[in-house]
């Protein structure tokens, strides 16, 4: 305002000095009004852009601000698994037992993300909140996840699959470890798509160690990380609510996040994280049993580069781990595990939705390596095969630019393996990318 007064005066001042000099209107007086109109036409344009910032800024924060709804998904599908594999989980087996059902350094693992959060803050890394909202949010979080799964520990009483106890659904640690990387993804994704990629991977891999170690069904692990993902957006948003627009940095508009959304929806070469669940041919049959298997749990990467603005070429690899049990048989036989390894090389159509989401599809072709197991009563033993084979896919993709720019979305891809065991198989996967 200061200045276009400035620029009035200046005007105004000019024009009553205009007739005592009209026989001096040469092009040099001419040059400086025009000058004096640049320049008023230029600050106009800056407070313009400006208030634009300021209102796109002002959406982001109310975007921040409002509930999100990360890890309903998983909540779902661990919910949907606790009804499909039911007779699997309750069919009796002896699992091998490997240390306590605490496993200390599972806890260590996935609480990784929520001390290097603390650690950044400590050491003066701007975050989104300040430590008062930032401690209390945390607290929350924690709160309500701990309480959410003892209260189904209690209530539930699933015994685990190595029998140490009764509270294996849900899995605490999943909870524990997905509260700990959403925390770090809503304090410290602003600075790079690598951190929300990092501390879920570092989640992920707890729930791995908890399936490999014998604690928990599948469906536990969803519902844990579904109630944990859960749990800590909503303390973020009662905190919100609690602090409205006080102790929190208010989001900025970045050219790198415009750069960034462009190369989304013209090349979006990058890095993939992949976690989700592989379902399909289940039964290895022999002549007096069957082994079955339950829903497993999958994880993966893919690097894709795309050559057009639609057409891409990609590496996928994808490690997955099913529990084993012997079905049709008088004795009890122990529980094993069914690991099975793809890699592939995919051809992918993908095309944009609309600014900033975009739908694919792919065929692929690669091997497929199982490593096998044995299942024993203590007299007889079932052995499933190491085996290498080649395979064939297809599969569709969704993808969509988050705030914080990496992309989100889920693949489903079905698998054809030139094998006697388990040929046909689905995967449905959770994936974040990390554009190039």
């Amino acid at each position: 305002m200061l200045r276009r007064c400035f620029l009035f005066l200046s005007l105004f001042a000019a024009s009553l000095t205009m007739s005592a000099q009209e026989e001096q209107l040469d092009s040099a007086y001419l040059a400086q009004i025009d000058s004096i109109l640049v320049e008023y036409e230029r600050q106009k344009k800056q407070e313009e852009v400006e208030k634009v910032i300021r209102q796109y800024e002002e959406l982001k924060l109310k975007k921040e601000m409002s509930f999100k709804t990360d890890g309903t998904l998983a909540l779902a599908r661990g919910l949907l698994l606790t009804w499909t594999d039911h007779h699997f989980i309750n069919h009796p087996a002896q699992f091998e037992r490997k240390g306590d059902g605490r496993n200390w350094a599972a806890y260590a693992v996935g609480g990784m993300p929520l001390v290097a959060n603390w650690a950044l803050k400590a050491a003066g890394v701007e975050s989104r909140s300040k430590w008062e909202r930032m401690l209390t949010a945390n607290a929350m979080a924690l709160g309500i996840s701990f309480g959410a799964t003892e209260i189904l520990k209690q209530t539930v009483r699933e015994a685990r699959p190595d029998q140490t106890d009764l509270h294996s659904f849900s899995s605490g640690h999943a909870s524990f470890a997905f509260v700990s990387a959403t925390v770090l993804s809503r304090e410290y994704g602003y600075i790079s798509p690598w951190v929300t990629v990092g501390s879920y991977a570092t989640a992920t891999t707890t729930q791995l160690f908890r399936i490999k170690h014998n604690k928990h069904w599948m469906n536990d692990l969803y519902v844990g990380a579904g109630i944990g993902a859960i749990s800590t957006n909503l303390g973020y948003f009662l905190t919100d609510k609690i602090f409205g627009a006080e102790y929190i940095n208010k989001p900025e508009v970045r050219r790198r996040d415009v750069m960034r959304l462009m190369q989304f929806n013209e090349q979006p070469s990058g890095f993939t994280f992949v976690v989700g669940t592989e379902i399909g041919d289940r039964k290895i049959r022999f002549d007096d049993a069957t082994l079955k298997t339950g829903a497993a749990i999958s994880a993966g990467a893919e690097l894709s580069w795309f050559a057009t603005s639609s057409v891409a070429v990609e590496l996928l690899t994808r490690v997955v781990d099913a529990q084993v049990k012997a079905f049709g048989t008088d004795n009890t036989f122990t529980g094993g595990h069914l690991d099975l390894y793809h890699f592939d090389a995919a051809a992918k159509l993908s095309t944009p939705l609309n600014l900033g989401q975009r739908m694919g599809t792919r065929f692929f072709a690669g091997v497929r390596v199982m490593d096998g197991d044995r299942l024993t009563d203590g007299t007889k033993t079932y052995t499933i095969p190491n085996e290498t084979k080649f395979e064939l896919g297809l599969g569709v993709v969704y993808e969509c630019i988050d705030t914080n720019n990496y992309a989100w979305g889920f693949t489903a891809d079905y698998y054809h393996t030139f094998s006697h065991y388990m040929k046909n198989r689905y995967s449905i996967s959770s994936v974040w990318k990390i554009l190039f």
